[in-house]
C-alpha cells in the first residue's frame, strides 16, 4: 500500500491541550466551532493563524489555542 502524503498545518484548537484526545473540536474557516478535522481553518503559518483569530474574535487561551496537525492532501484540497 503506497504511504499517503501529509502535510503539517496550523490549526486553532478549541479545547484542553490533551494530546488531541477524542472529541478534540476545532475553529473553522467561518469562525466558530466544529468537531469535523475538515472543516479546520488550516494555516501555512503561525502568524497567519494568529491573524485569523484576531479578525474573528477567538479569544486564544489555555483552551482555544494554536497547534500543528497534519492532514492528507486531499483534505486540503479545495
Amino acid at each position: 500500500m503506497a504511504q499517503k502524503n501529509t502535510q503539517t498545518r496550523f490549526v486553532i484548537f478549541d479545547g484542553p491541550q490533551e494530546d488531541k484526545a477524542p472529541g478534540t473540536r476545532y475553529i473553522s474557516k467561518n469562525g466558530s466551532a466544529t468537531d469535523l478535522r475538515s472543516q479546520a481553518a488550516k494555516f501555512h503559518t503561525f502568524t497567519d493563524a494568529q491573524d485569523f483569530a484576531e479578525q474573528n474574535h477567538v479569544t486564544l487561551n489555555a483552551f482555544t489555542y494554536i497547534g500543528q496537525e497534519d492532514f492528507p492532501e486531499l483534505e486540503l484540497q479545495g
